[in-house]
Formats: C-alpha cells, sequence, structure tokens
C-alpha cells in the first residue's frame, strides 16, 4: 500500500473567494511549490496544459461547489492521477482547505516527504494570500 498524508489548513477568508481561486486551474502558478511554473494553458474542454520542472502535464480539475470537492487530475499520455482536495466552509469569513498527498507508485527514496513538504508550504502561500 502506498502512503497517504492529509493535511489542513485554515484559511482567513469567505469560501467563495478562496473557492474561486483554488478550483481555477490558471491561478495554480501563483500557489503551488514545484509544480505550474507559468500559468497553464488551455488545451482543449476542461483540458490544461501544465509547465512544470520536469517537463508538460495535462491536468483537469473536478470541482464541486457544494461538496466543496477540488480534485486535480493530472498526467501524460491520457494517463492521470489524482490529487483529492476539498474546501470547507468554517463560519461565514473562513474557511478549511484540506489537501491528500499520496505516494506517488515507484516513488524514489524521500520524494513523498519532500511532497508532503511542498503541501505545507502551498498551505502557507495559501494563509498569507488570504490573510484579512
Amino acid at each position: 500500500m502506498l502512503r497517504a498524508k492529509t493535511l489542513s489548513v485554515n484559511l482567513e477568508a469567505p469560501f467563495e473567494r478562496v473557492w474561486k481561486f483554488i478550483s481555477d486551474p490558471r491561478t495554480l502558478h501563483l500557489w503551488t511549490v514545484d509544480f505550474a511554473i507559468e500559468p497553464p494553458r488551455l488545451k482543449s474542454g476542461e483540458l490544461y496544459v501544465v509547465n512544470t520542472p520536469r517537463g508538460q502535464l495535462e491536468l483537469f480539475i473536478r470541482a464541486n461547489n457544494e461538496s466543496g470537492v477540488i480534485d486535480f487530475h493530472f498526467g501524460r499520455d491520457g494517463s492521470f492521477c489524482i490529487s483529492p482536495s476539498r474546501l470547507l466552509r468554517n463560519g461565514e469569513d473562513a474557511c478549511v482547505y484540506v489537501f491528500t498527498q499520496f505516494e506517488p507508485p515507484h516513488a524514489p527514496a524521500g520524494l513523498f516527504e519532500q511532497l508532503v513538504q511542498n503541501v505545507r508550504k502551498e498551505f502557507e502561500i495559501l494563509a498569507k494570500r488570504f490573510r484579512p
């Protein structure tokens, strides 16, 4: 079984404001770490091309505003992995963002720990962005 780590961050901003930002693939370069190095570009339909430090990936997001689900699907050549996340309301002017990092199959030693650390850094970026 591959390892998984679920992390969360409290964000001091209304759900709708955070939702619009996180669920929009065109903002990934503003808050992800070691992923989107520039704004993703629309390829077709809901499929985007993301330039990463390790080359191009395709990405689409399955999101539902009512449930708060924001699932990032990314991969190459039609084969996609998923990074599940969820945005939860916490009163009128706050929310909690939850993200699960899975260990990639055949990951070299230390990669999973680095990916978890990247999520922590992303949460710091989001917390600063949505500071009152």
